[in-house]
């Protein structure tokens, strides 16, 4: 797959086949996601794979209590949606099946320029994303633990001395199709 087609093709997938990915698929996808670009090239991102089945059921086990607290909003900006309310927070619980979920964490707190370290994570996780999808790997890019105030948490159980969880990826062979969401327009212009 060349980078164009990875770019426009890849989807956030929300419901995955149980097979495991091999440690060495991972260990590809981490490698790439360490290759983002980054402020003064800090590299501020700490990347925590969780995949055995204990780390991942202690994580659905929050992420559970992540579905409760994020209710309101879901309710409050989908009125008029409620199989989107139940189908998030049943994504949110189960995390669709997915064997692995990827935890991106600042390398440390107390960066004095957090906008661009968040930024720079923020890269890494998109690197990870398309280098999962290169491989036929679904992913799902969660802020809802961070939002939520679940991020202390996190890090106290997977990342003790790291700095702020900024992001969560669930990861599996995909077991869905999703369809590109409409693009809205008026997002590019050109001066």
């Amino acid at each position: 797959m060349d980078t164009l087609e990875c770019l426009v093709t890849r989807r956030s997938v929300r419901k995955y086949k149980p097979d495991p990915i091999p440690r060495q698929e991972l260990e590809e996808i981490l490698a790439a996601a360490a290759c983002a670009p980054s402020a003064v090239n800090l590299q501020p991102w700490y990347l925590v794979a969780v995949c055995s089945p204990e780390g991942m059921a202690e994580f659905r086990d929050t992420m559970h209590q992540v579905a409760v607290k994020t209710r309101p909003e879901l309710e409050a900006r989908f009125a008029n949606h409620p199989q989107v309310i139940r189908e998030t927070e049943s994504f949110l619980v189960s995390l669709g099946g997915a064997p692995v979920c990827v935890l991106a964490f600042l390398q440390k707190d107390g960066y004095p320029d957090r906008d661009s370290v968040v930024q720079s994570a923020a890269a890494a996780v998109e690197n990870l994303l398309l280098a999962a999808w290169s491989k036929g790997i679904g992913s799902c890019w969660m802020t809802a633990p961070v939002s939520t105030g679940f991020g202390p948490a996190l890090r106290d159980r997977f990342a003790p001395g790291k700095g702020e969880l900024v992001a969560a990826v669930a990861l599996g062979y995909p077991d869905q199709t999703p369809k590109m969401p409409k693009r809205r327009a008026g997002r590019c212009v050109f001066l």
